[in-house]
């Protein structure tokens, strides 16, 4: 069908439906729409005309085959049915055809049509918010029916009349219905009045003036004409209405000392019944057929009922009565038959006849059977009663009575109509589709979930048979045994988890089991064909259980755990109540419940540091992650040694003969710091330092070195070289540089090859869950699922509130994180802990760093020469301070210099901004303290691009005191930059417990004075003190000569009397490159 072809019979159906069907119709054919009666529509199309054919079920179980025929080029339509309506005018089946048919036209268009909608005038279509009807037009002609309603049959004169200004004309010109077929132009306010006079004038082979409309047609004319001014009520002026709210007729039943009669009731929604026969004042006729009419008042009502209008004009007007003698075979022959939607008050009468209903008890027989594929149930209703059990027709809830022959004799039965309303409601219920009242069936797929869940509660209510007779639906209705077997392999370190289902000793895989389950099945075929109950709360369970592990849910269970999948197994096997596990897998299964009481090891005798209690449990620790195959993070509050306890673990590992090299991943910016504590702590392992731009020919020493260290940048870079390795451990530190699992430094990190992997980081890393799941996957691969499976089963529940995965994730990964904060390892550390942490210089500044020395030492080693030492004090304390500065950050120097430019990183900022958001992270406070005020500026700049509060004090503020109470009371500001010139005295800042100089004092008792700041009276925790110290650089090497000198530093501070004790090698040292 082409664009223009459809939208010509769009408009043909649209107008067929809105102006030809009547709105009662309509509204019938709608309602066999909305319960699927129209089964299948054909579109055919035979020159010019198109003919849809469509086939509806009818709720008397017949099959109707309504057809509409379209002709575009005359753009008429005509319409066909084989129910008995269709001899009126357009019946539902038809109706309901063409509103099938018009709503698969805008599917078709994939678009939402609106409905079509006549455009009548708009005065005609809101008259009822008018006070007076809207008038007919003055100087037209108007057609006049005048309706002489008779017992039986409707007579209708036909008039035109012309319309003046004050009403009516009182001439009228008689015409006929030859007049209307050769004038429609007269029938513009009923267009479909020609086509139905053409009817009436066929039907009766007259077309005069006065005609009796043929009771088939009554409701075509009616629908025709009702929009007519002028309908009248026989020969005077009164107004007829063609109305389209319906009466019910309803048959009373009455019983007198005569005999059995009915009295005929029109009942209006909301009213009182009226009685035909009480209604003598006003004459009441019915007329044609389908549906019946009646003549009420001068207005025309439609009828409903499910009578034949024969026996309607009967009881109307015959007015039958049945003797007393012959009631009981009139409930026999016809009360049985009458359906109670039809009667008033019927219990009152069937009360009144008691005596002559036999008792009799409701149990129906259904009998199972198989048709093909479909499961078939028919109902035999059977009747208990003293002479036996006895076959009535049905189940119909509709049916009050039946009758029954025994011996000869008729007997009479109450129906139990709520029993069999209850039988069609419980197959309907299950599932069941009906053929008739009497026979239904199931499809297979719900057939096998009715013998499974329903039949068992069918069979407690009702006779049910067949059911073993059935070969293709067989089922078995035992429980499952689900049993689980865990079996461990020492050597390689995994774990197998089997779980078998069996039903009756048939065993079923469980992967057959998730298949059918996943499908929305609810029941599983054994090997011997039959059908039984999947274990539907178990599976929900161990699905849920997985989606909240970050698994699969759509998968079962994987069958292969490695050990550090240990958790995620001991997990599952929650819901495997009873498996079968072996020795190993206890033992390992206990050790991760209660990790906090790992086997205590003693510290490793090449340690040279004293580890408090809780380092030598946190070596513990990492030892019960080593000897289980675990990966794990140190996550210990910044301060507390992780340095410290993790070289003392690589230490222990070398002593206990572990094979291959330990490397250890850092920022660039610690990296000088890892080397200097290494040398400290464990100064026999042989180190490697794999840095700078001459690399190549330190990879051949890695397979013969303790100790490895290199940085994340030059990991990225010599990732080819390092993969040729297998190493023992590999350590990462600060490892939030991979909590961007896609960058290309956490993608290089995990192809690594180690036996055992470790992170550390002082930040709370539970708070952040991608950044858990990015730690995770390098320390264990496939431990959290894969990215999409973690954001859709655990970060995007834990964000809606799912307490319960929440849950899930801690117990998880609870094992394999270590962290303790200040507060409680307080007993174990000093009131005041102090330590220096090396920087690195960043390439550019180191660069700038040398070229500059070399320049200031051939100058000041000039001057010593010519001047002496004492005099050259100037020239040597401006040298220092320019070397100082460079190590602070470039941009305080001011040189003019040839190509020289400050605009260059610092390598100790970036370590100082680590260092300080792993402080504000872990929820304290620190003083961070400088000598240059532009330093401090160049930190202020960073802390509020990165908006984080802080408290700000240097020689030129004024509101010195304000802002110490404002850092000390506010819990919100966790830093305060304080300069050495205003932090001289008079403050007392306790609330902080962190301390940072940026820059090292060279007068050790100034340094301790400004720690003090914080560790005072009043100071409740440990203080942690960090000096950032430029490796290779002027700031490391007077604090070596603080350490082989007493007094030397003193000795370049301006003011002091020492410089005797400063010689010219000293000075050769400090600016040495």
């Amino acid at each position: 069908m082409t664009r223009a072809e459809k939208n010509a019979v769009r408009a043909l159906v649209q107008s067929f439906v809105h102006d030809t069907v009547p709105e009662y119709i309509r509204d019938s054919a709608q309602y066999i729409l909305s319960e699927g009666g129209v089964q299948k529509i054909n579109l055919t199309k035979e020159g010019e005309t198109w003919e849809v054919q469509a086939t509806i079920q009818g709720e008397d179980f017949q099959v109707y085959t309504p057809s509409l025929r379209l002709n575009v080029t005359e753009h008429s339509t005509g319409h066909l049915c084989n129910c008995s309506e269709a001899f009126t005018g357009v019946c539902r089946h038809v109706a309901a055809a063409a509103l099938k048919f018009q709503g698969d036209l805008r599917e078709d268009d994939d678009v939402v049509e609106e409905a079509f909608h006549p455009h009548a005038d708009w005065k005609q279509s809101f008259r009822a918010f008018f006070s007076t009807d809207v008038e007919p037009e003055p100087g037209r002609h108007y057609l006049i029916f005048r309706f002489h309603p008779e017992p039986g049959r409707l007579l209708v004169a036909f008039f035109r009349g012309r319309q003046n200004k004050s009403g009516l004309s009182s001439v009228h010109t008689e015409i006929t219905l030859e007049h209307l077929l050769r004038n429609p132009e007269w029938c513009e306010l009923s267009p479909q009045l020609p086509l139905v006079a053409r009817q009436i004038g066929q039907h009766l082979d007259y077309y005069g003036h006065r005609i009796e409309i043929p009771e088939g047609l009554v409701s075509w004319f009616f629908w025709a004409v009702r929009k007519e001014y002028y309908l009248l009520w026989r020969d005077s002026d009164k107004n007829c209405r063609i109305e389209s709210t319906p009466f019910a007729l309803k048959l009373k039943p009455h019983l007198a000392d005569d005999g059995f009669s009915f009295e005929v009731l029109l009942q209006r929604e909301g009213r009182q019944p009226l009685s035909i026969m009480d209604a003598q004042e006003e004459e009441i006729t019915f007329h044609g057929q389908m549906p019946l009419w009646v003549c009420y008042n001068h207005r025309f009502y439609p009828v409903q009922t499910g009578l034949y209008p024969s026996l309607v004009h009967d009881l109307v007007y015959a007015r039958p009565q049945v003797p007393q003698e012959e009631i009981s075979e009139f409930l026999d022959r016809v009360w049985t038959r009458l359906p109670s939607t039809e009667l008033f008050e019927p219990e009152k009468f069937l009360k009144l006849m008691e005596p002559v209903f036999q008792p009799a008890t409701y149990n129906p027989k259904l009998f199972l059977d198989e048709e093909g594929s479909l499961l078939t149930l028919e109902i035999e209703n059977i009747y208990e009663t003293m002479h036996g059990e006895f076959l009535l027709g049905g189940p119909n809830p509709e049916f009050q009575t039946g009758s029954y022959t025994y011996g000869g004799g008729t007997y009479l039965v109450r129906r139990h109509q709520e029993g069999e309303s209850g039988l069609l409601n419980t197959l309907a219920e299950m599932g069941f589709q009906s053929r008739s009242n009497k026979l239904w069936f199931l499809e297979p797929e719900e057939a096998i979930a009715f013998l499974l869940d329903s039949y068992p509660t069918l069979l407690e209510n009702y006779r049910v048979y067949g059911e073993k007779a059935l070969s293709r639906y067989k089922v078995r209705t035992s429980q499952s045994v689900i049993t689980a077997t865990v079996e461990s392999n020492e050597k390689d370190k995994w774990f197998s988890l089997d779980i078998n289902v069996e039903y009756d000793g048939q065993s079923v895989p469980l992967e057959k089991i998730w298949k059918a389950w996943i499908k929305g099945k609810r029941y599983v075929q054994l090997k011997d064909g039959s059908y039984t109950s999947l274990p539907e709360s178990w599976l929900e369970k161990l699905a849920h259980k997985l989606h909240a592990l970050g698994l699969d849910p759509a998968k079962p269970p994987q069958q292969k755990f490695k050990q550090f999948e240990a958790p995620v197994l001991d997990s599952l096997l929650e819901d495997l109540p009873g498996a079968n596990t072996d020795s190993f897998w206890n033992n390992l299964r206990e050790k991760i419940r209660t990790f906090r009481e790992v086997r205590p090891i003693d510290p490793p005798k090449g340690l040279h540091a004293d580890l408090r209690i809780y380092q030598r449990q946190g070596i513990s620790y990492l030892n019960f992650l080593s000897e289980y195959g675990f990966g794990g993070i140190l996550a210990d509050e910044m301060g507390l040694g992780k340095t410290v306890q993790t070289l003392a673990f690589v230490q222990y590992m070398v002593e206990r003969k572990y094979e291959g090299p330990n490397l250890i991943v850092v920022p660039t910016s610690v990296l000088p710091n890892w080397d200097r504590e290494a040398q400290k702590f464990v100064p026999d392992l042989k180190r490697l330092i794999i840095y700078g731009t001459r690399r190549e020919g330190m990879f051949k020493q890695i397979a013969g070195s303790d100790l490895i260290i290199t940085t994340y940048a030059l990991l990225r870079r010599d990732l080819e070289e390092l993969e040729k390795y297998d190493f023992n451990t590999v350590i990462l530190d600060e490892a939030q540089n991979i909590k961007n699992p896609n960058t290309i430094t956490a993608r290089a990190v995990r192809h690594i090859r180690a036996r055992m992997r470790l992170c550390l980081s002082g930040t709370p890393i539970e708070n952040n869950l991608f950044e858990l799941w990015s730690l995770f996957e390098f320390l264990m691969p496939g431990f959290l699922g894969s990215q999409h499976a973690f954001q859709r089963g655990i970060v995007k529940p834990i964000k809606d509130g799912d307490a319960e995965t929440l849950d899930y994730l801690r117990t998880r990964v609870r094992p394999f994180i270590l962290r303790r904060t200040k507060a409680e390892v307080a007993k174990d550390l000093p009131p005041k802990v102090e330590s220096v942490t090396c920087c690195a210089l960043e390439d550019a500044q180191a660069e700038l760093y040398a070229a500059l020395a070399r320049k200031l030492r051939a100058q000041v080693l000039a001057d010593v020469d010519q001047k002496g030492l004492a005099k050259s004090q100037m020239s040597i304390l401006d040298a220092l301070l320019k070397l100082r500065q460079i190590c602070c950050h470039p941009r305080l120097l001011k040189l003019d210099m040839p190509g020289f430019s400050n605009n260059l990183p610092s390598g100790k900022f970036d370590a100082f901004k680590d260092m300080v958001m792993e402080i504000v992270e872990g929820g304290h406070k620190v003083l961070v303290f400088s000598q240059f005020v532009q330093m401090l500026h160049i930190i202020r700049q960073w802390l509020q691009a990165s908006a984080i509060p802080f408290c700000y004090l240097d020689g030129a503020s004024k509101d010195r005191f304000e802002q110490v109470d404002m850092f000390n009371n506010s819990p919100d500001i966790p830093i305060f930059l304080i300069s050495l010139k205003a932090g001289g005295t008079g403050l007392n800042l306790t609330s902080a417990d962190y301390v940072i100089h940026y820059d090292p004092w060279w007068n050790p008792a100034v340094e301790s004075q400004a720690t003090d700041r914080t560790h005072r009276i009043g100071q409740t925790r440990q203080v942690f003190s960090y000096k950032l110290i430029c490796q290779n650089t002027v700031e490391e090497k007077i604090l070596k000569l603080q350490e082989a000198k007493r007094g030397v530093a003193e000795a370049i501070i301006p003011g002091q009397d020492t410089w005797k004790s400063l010689t010219r090698e000293d000075l050769e040292m400090l600016f040495d490159v």
